[in-house]
């Protein structure tokens, strides 16, 4: 009996302190979320990637400290205005992502960034890389999508692709309008959910619809 009254004590303590540990990164997580939704500039954007990943080296389960660590170095890789230096990165970006997918394979969201910091590789040479960026940027989306057939985020990413692109290239101006459409409605109709998910994407996909709802938008 003492011995299971000791066994007894013991869980309920490690049940306290697991909820505790888990409140802990819960609240970290939001109050970093709230200053990445406001990032603009590359000092907030690298503290953020710093406090993210140190996040992640704690909580060694959870594959959001890096998903997001991932896409503040995506957010620097496009703001980078020196050529050299965008591939580093971008470098970082995919090592963030890697570290993510390791935690939580065939994750429609880790997909969705990997597709942008494809994206972000464009910048360094956009005639000499667009094709292949473009290319394996689209499969990664084609990928997050079959993941996630409701994913808003990777519809918003491949509208935008697709209203850029040339037609030669795989634009489709009157596709980008419907993938845009589908995903403004699944935001709206969505349940937030835990507030440290992923959520970006419902501005980017109201402006593509403004911009669709002009006369030659589709044409």
């Amino acid at each position: 009996m003492k011995t299971l009254v000791i066994t007894l004590i013991s869980l309920v303590l490690l049940a306290h302190a697991t909820l505790a540990q888990s409140d802990k990164y819960q609240k970290a997580m939001e109050k970093n979320l709230a200053q990445f939704d406001t990032a603009r500039t590359v000092s907030s954007l690298l503290g953020l990637m710093n406090t993210f990943e140190r996040i992640g080296s704690v909580e060694k389960a959870q594959w959001l400290p890096y998903y997001y660590a991932g896409m503040c170095a995506m957010n620097l890789a496009n703001k980078e205005k020196d050529k050299n230096q965008i591939d580093s990165w971008a470098d970082k970006a995919e090592s963030f992502a890697s570290r993510a997918d390791s935690l939580s394979p065939n994750n429609s969201e880790i997909s969705c960034l990997k597709a942008t910091i494809h994206f972000a590789r464009i910048n360094v040479d956009f005639m000499s890389r667009g094709p292949k960026y473009s290319a394996l940027g689209a499969e990664a989306l084609q990928q997050a999508l079959k993941q996630n057939p409701n994913n808003p985020r990777a519809m918003v990413v491949l509208a935008q692709l697709k209203r850029s692109a040339p037609e030669g290239f795989g634009g489709d101006k009157a596709m980008a309008c419907q993938l845009a459409a589908k995903a403004a409605r699944i935001f709206e109709q969505t349940p937030t959910g835990n507030p440290i998910n992923p959520k970006w994407g419902q501005n980017s996909a109201q402006a593509l619809l403004k911009k669709c709802e002009e006369p030659t938008a589709q044409k």
